[in-house]
């Protein structure tokens, strides 16, 4: 899966990329009867199902989702009329069996990515549906890379990504099914299978779109003052974000606004240091009567109140509050999250966010270590994604029954 596009941090990305098989590096193969089980299925929907590993049944067999857990898995697809092994492409995160059917550790997962990898390529699914954490981890962490968590924080969400172009649904393994025999959950796993299937029908994107494209980068703060004095001429809504030297300015000496960004109604995204004229351009525009959005808006209001001495007028939209309403699992509210999960953009600040960090010892982050295009580029798509985000939000919110 594609890399980061920030080219001159000083940074590498230590996460898996290669798609290159490690096949038998875990070991796997030589206690197993049916070792790396090839992928199955005639897929004529173009839908890849990936499940965890074989089990006792699968091993036997050499074919994925046989046992009690596949038959149940089955039956649900039946009955929203897709046929397993003629509609689909069926494989495994892990495709050897692992002895005693425990699961998959993380060696085994990351040394099989690759696998998976060259089945999406070849296959070229326009949906994808994870059965259970195992097949979450190993997508997931090539695709978004960091912090995957738990199953729960990714299902009930179809993610249009960009790479592959096709929708990724986590859900729940039909063996957890099997073992909570909960009504619910069983409605919950057949409302994704449902949707699914649904989203089968086309991909995500007809032109993969390239955010980073968008952003346009300017080093002269009176050439920025002359856009941000535009937007407003113009009016409609903004996004605004910004990128500080620190996380509170009011509890330590030295904060700084290092550059700002502003993305207006979606159509122009600028980027800019927060220097001279730039800095009173953005008073005015926080002053004006533009409706705000931002992501965690608490900490754009903090700065703008420390730093410009003023109140922003007429917030309209936080992403963060709104993903919280949506969707109340944990780890669901960063804009990264959403990002992904709405716009399908995969991880894009791996090269950028070691520097923002600060410690107990050093509250000062080291933004000035990062190449200014390079920050930037970063602090504009916050921005650009800020916008995009609430958009999407704002439907989801139109669409739930009782809303208009």
């Amino acid at each position: 899966m594609k890399k980061g596009f920030f080219s001159s941090t000083n940074f590498i990305s230590k996460k898996k990329t290669s798609t290159i098989a490690h096949c038998g590096s875990c070991g796997l193969h030589r206690n197993c009867i049916s070792p790396k089980m090839p992928p199955t299925g005639k897929g004529k929907k173009k839908i890849l199902i990936v499940a965890e590993a074989p089990g006792e049944q699968e091993d036997k067999h050499n074919t994925q989702l046989i046992g009690k857990a596949g038959q149940l898995f089955r039956k649900h697809l039946r009955s929203l009329d897709i046929d397993l092994d003629r509609d689909c492409w069926k494989t495994n995160a892990v495709i050897c069996r692992r002895k005693g059917s425990k699961p998959p550790d993380d060696n085994m997962i990351e040394a099989c990515y690759p696998n998976l990898a060259k089945t999406i390529k070849e296959k070229n699914p326009k949906a994808i549906i994870l059965l259970g954490g195992t097949a979450m981890k190993s997508l997931l962490s090539s695709v978004y890379k960091t912090n995957i968590g738990k199953l729960r924080r990714w299902a009930d969400y179809c993610i249009p990504c960009h790479d592959p172009n096709a929708w990724i649904i986590p859900t729940y393994h039909p063996s957890y099914l099997l073992k909570r025999n909960d009504e619910v959950l069983t409605k919950v796993f057949k409302n994704h299978l449902r949707e699914a299937i649904k989203r089968s029908k086309a991909r995500p994107w007809k032109t993969v779109p390239s955010f980073k494209d968008e952003i346009e980068i300017i080093m002269n703060p009176a050439k920025a003052a002359k856009e941000i004095d535009h937007m407003i001429k113009k009016g409609g809504a903004i996004a605004f974000d910004y990128e500080c030297n620190c996380l509170k300015p009011d509890e330590m000496n030295g904060p700084k606004i290092i550059s700002c960004s502003v993305c207006w109604k979606g159509k122009k995204t600028i980027a800019f240091p927060f220097e001279y004229d730039a800095i009173t351009a953005m008073w005015r525009l926080l002053k004006s009567p533009l409706p705000k959005i931002a992501c965690n808006l608490k900490f754009e209001d903090r700065w703008t109140r420390y730093w410009l001495n003023t109140l922003v007028k007429n917030w309209h939209w936080d992403t963060m509050l709104a993903a919280h309403v949506l969707n109340n699992n944990p780890g669901v509210t960063s804009l990264k999250f959403q990002a992904f999960v709405l716009l399908g953009m995969g991880s894009y600040d791996e090269h950028i966010s070691p520097y923002l960090k600060s410690t107990k010892e050093k509250k000062f982050n080291r933004i000035h270590e990062i190449d200014m295009k390079d920050l930037l580029l970063y602090n504009g798509l916050d921005s650009l994604l800020t916008y995009k985000v609430a958009m999407k939000q704002m439907k989801l919110f139109e669409n739930r029954k009782g809303l208009k």
